[in-house]
């Protein structure tokens, strides 16, 4: 009778083990998320202590949460971000980058989880001028820079995505004369930093490119093929979508 209680017990220990590793499998697991070691507010920034901030850490917290696997974030600078995806260096990319045709066929996405477009900040004064013949800014290897390399009205300049801060004191010096960039940074600039407030404003695109902007959509990306990542980071950006967690994101860092 004593054997076959040990034997009992064994049993239900082992089974209670299985089924706690079972039901708690991807808590377990630890998805590796890189970010960009630049700032690029409000998406992504340093607190004043020195630590993470921003809509796009917030959401991959909550991603994590919600489909129940651990995240470890990590900074790497934009201009070797997408070679250390390819490399095994992280699991994931999230630093809003645009869904476009070119990156999908290297690289796989989520659904999205925020909707931008490239608007044109310029100093007040500017705001209902011909910038026709101006310098006009964008950030390397970005979206907003392809568009406006295509523009023969303007002169341009462009600035690594790490210098978002210099870029804006020089458009407040007068060094440059305006700055194509997503919907968040150019109202974050514009509106929500007390040092810039009432010296920027957001101008019509069209003068500098000829056309309107196109609506971009930012997501995550993953090695292409990593279908089990996709699935669970997917899960995740769902449930944050919702139950409208990602609202007060917005609300918090990006509307003023």
């Amino acid at each position: 009778m004593k054997g076959l209680k040990i034997c009992a017990t064994c049993l239900f220990i082992a089974v209670l083990i299985c089924f706690l590793f079972n039901i708690d499998g991807h808590a377990q697991r630890t998805i590796v998320v890189a970010v960009d070691s630049g700032d690029w507010a409000p998406m992504k920034m340093k607190g004043a202590q020195g630590e993470l901030a921003g809509f796009e850490i917030d959401m991959i917290n909550a991603i994590s949460s919600e489909a129940g696997f651990q995240v470890k974030i990590i900074e790497v600078g934009w201009e070797k971000i997408f070679d250390d995806l390819d490399q095994g260096k992280c699991d994931a990319i999230m630093s809003s980058v645009s869904i476009t045709d070119k990156r999908k066929e290297k690289f796989d996405f989520t659904q999205p989880y925020f909707s931008a477009e490239q608007l044109l900040v310029v100093p007040k004064a500017l705001a209902l001028s011909s910038l026709k013949g101006k310098t006009i800014a964008a950030f390397e290897a970005t979206t907003g820079a392809i568009v406006l390399k295509k523009s023969e009205l303007i002169e341009k300049k462009f600035y690594p995505v790490g210098e978002t801060q210099k870029a804006f004191n020089d458009l407040e010096d007068g060094k440059i004369d305006g700055i194509i960039c997503d919907t968040p940074l150019a109202i974050n600039y514009c509106f929500r930093r007390d040092a810039y407030l009432g010296k920027f404003a957001v101008a019509s695109e069209r003068t500098v490119l000829g056309k309107p902007s196109e609506k971009e959509e930012y997501a995550m990306v993953v090695k292409k093929g990593n279908k089990d990542t996709l699935a669970v980071l997917n899960k995740g950006i769902k449930a944050v979508q919702a139950k409208d967690i990602d609202a007060g994101f917005k609300a918090k860092w990006i509307w003023w």
